[in-house]
């Protein structure tokens, strides 16, 4: 009887993981130059073992905060104002960056 809870941990774990759905606008900034006009995204944000899209993780009452270089050698940087509702998502390459703000629930 005292293995059932031990066993149940993970799943209470996991489902406890931040998601959030969030729709904004992405840009592309070339060269410090806006290069595109702004589109409509959607992204969902999933986080799971204190990660999100293999970037590490720090999670607060106020905010998510991810951030590190991808698999391209690019720096993103992922923050979450859970007050707020808000995202920024920024993914900065040597001569450009790729944008995404907007609005989670």
């Amino acid at each position: 009887m005292r293995l059932l809870p031990l066993l149940l941990l993970p799943a209470a774990l996991q489902a406890a993981e931040p998601v959030y759905d969030c729709a904004g606008k992405t840009r592309f900034v070339h060269r410090g130059a806006p290069s595109t006009t702004p589109a409509d995204e959607s992204r969902r944000y999933r986080v799971e073992a204190g990660r999100l899209d293999g970037l590490a993780c720090e999670l607060s009452d106020q905010q998510l905060s991810c951030h590190g270089l991808t698999p391209q050698q690019a720096y993103r940087r992922v923050l979450i104002d859970r007050q707020r509702n808000t995202v920024s998502d920024t993914l900065e390459m040597p001569t450009s960056m790729l944008i995404f703000e907007g609005s989670c629930r």
